[in-house]
């Protein structure tokens, strides 16, 4: 199993060098796509002042109230409670990065005793110069229309 690792680690990197011209080389920069996780921000706010829910000056809810369920790179239901918090020192947000590798995912955000939200995501595969990764394009936030996502926006929730 080890030997099998190293070989898919070896070979990630092999590809990645590849991938390459020699005249781009220079300006490229060797980051493996794997690690390159498609995601989208999202934070949850009160649907008349604005408020955020988990994160303001006076929170309704605690990180413990959250859970966001999914079907993992499996096809199981799988689920993460809390989600990956994210603190830039001026705004607070949660990030959900999305498994697998599909066009389109569905995830199910559950807060204590609130109704469950469901959350669509539109993936692309958007190529660069020297590589190519998968990236978040449109999100539809229940029966609202879908709605085009920017890498590092962030979806306000409204509950």
């Amino acid at each position: 199993m080890k030997n099998f690792i190293q070989y898919c680690a070896g070979l990630l990197l092999l590809l990645t060098c590849i991938s390459c011209s020699k005249k781009e080389k220079q300006n490229c920069l060797l980051v493996p796509a794997a690690l390159i996780l498609p995601g989208f921000n999202f934070q949850v706010v009160d649907k008349t002042s604005g408020a955020d829910l988990f994160f303001g000056v006076q929170p309704t809810y605690t990180l413990n109230d959250i859970k966001v369920v999914f079907k993992n790179a499996s096809n199981k239901v799988d689920s993460l409670a809390p989600p990956q918090k994210i603190n830039t020192g001026s705004v607070e947000y949660f990030h959900y990065i999305i498994p697998g590798n599909h066009a389109i995912d569905t995830c199910f955000i559950k807060i204590k005793n609130l109704k469950t939200d469901t959350v669509i995501s539109t993936l692309e595969t958007i190529k660069g110069e020297c590589s190519s990764s998968i990236s978040v394009i449109r999100i539809q936030v229940n029966k609202d229309a879908p709605f085009k996502y920017s890498n590092g926006s962030i979806v306000s929730i409204r509950k």
